[in-house]
């Protein structure tokens, strides 16, 4: 089976789901309404009826509330050129909007949408009639169907169903993920800022683990607030892979810190220099007359700790003072 037969399938699949859906709902009120599962999407396989797609004006499409990609531009040079080649292969998905500023609004498909609107051409459409909470289950089927979305943008957009009332449970079956992953996701996209995540970027070769390492970075480095942590962000690249890496190696590495001298003096006209800090004396010695300064002290070390045992409760109070 070629790719675009498949896609057209897991559309038809999506819409036939939704259907299925209303269907239930309809036929007892009572009971709260079940969301549609991916299994359901997978009986459908043989009974598919893609129906009739329509040639829409991109013009008449207005964007959809919750954005499945980050960053829309991601690979549309391809696209544009392979539309413009061979014509659209897999029509996009889009709901009547008879309250809204335009006829229509996106459910999925907005780089295809975009594509055809910078070729000056219509979008081949379905056209359904759906809900809110319809059309964000079915984005949701047929984009974790393609398999595209890394796992940032597949956090933030979890995220962003969980604001529009979807419960865990949903959450897990529209994207087909289990219990522990749809709470890392969540984790990550709670204690990263939104703002760092949208600067990074994708990063579609970086799994689940680097971002889990950033958001672990991130809370040892509470002493960063948001814009220091921006500008910890590699801004000569343009692969967000890199851009997260190097915020992570810059987050890593700890500066030790400062040296702090509670004492400092000099003695012999400046040939000898001691540094005092707690647990610690450093001297310097200078000068020809001084080089056998050092081992006139190693001489005497063990005078100087019985004269020390004799008032170590005097030196004791003194620096806890």
């Amino acid at each position: 089976m070629g790719e675009g037969v498949m896609r057209k399938n897991l559309l038809a699949n999506s819409l036939k789901a939704v259907r299925d859906g209303k269907a239930a709902a309809a036929e007892d009120e009572q009971k709260p309404r079940k969301l549609s599962g991916v299994l359901d999407v997978q009986r459908g396989l043989d009974q598919l009826s893609a129906g009739a797609a329509r040639q829409i004006d991109p013009a008449q499409i207005s964007e959809s509330a919750v954005k499945d990609r980050f960053d829309l531009q991601d690979g549309l040079e391809d696209l544009i050129n392979s539309i413009k080649a061979s014509g659209q292969k897999l029509p996009v998905l889009l709901r009547r909007t008879p309250q809204g500023p335009l006829p229509y609004e996106v459910v999925y498909g907005r780089r295809r949408i975009e594509a055809c609107r910078q070729l000056g051409i219509q979008v081949l459409a379905h056209i359904a009639e759906l809900s809110d909470r319809e059309a964000l289950i079915s984005q949701g089927l047929e984009n974790a169907a393609r398999l595209q979305r890394s796992f940032i943008e597949q956090s933030v957009y979890a995220e962003q169903l969980l604001h529009h009332e979807f419960s865990r449970e949903d959450i897990m079956e529209v994207l087909a993920v289990d219990k522990s992953t749809i709470s890392r996701m969540l984790g990550v996209v709670s204690d990263v800022p939104r703002s760092i995540i949208e600067r990074i970027g994708p990063a579609h070769d970086s799994g689940r683990r680097p971002w889990q390492q950033l958001r672990e970075l991130l809370k040892e480095r509470s002493d960063l607030d948001e814009h220091a942590i921006k500008s910890l962000i590699p801004t000569d690249t343009s692969d967000s892979n890199e851009r997260l890496q190097g915020l992570i190696r810059a987050l890593s590495h700890k500066p030790a810190p400062a040296r702090q001298i509670s004492a400092k003096r000099t003695l012999a006209d400046g040939r000898i220099k001691v540094e005092t800090t707690r647990g610690r004396i450093l001297v310097k010695a200078s000068g020809e007359e001084m080089l056998g300064f050092a081992a006139f002290l190693d001489e005497r070390l063990e005078q100087l700790l019985a004269e020390f045992g004799s008032r170590k409760h005097s030196c004791v109070d003194h620096w806890s003072k």
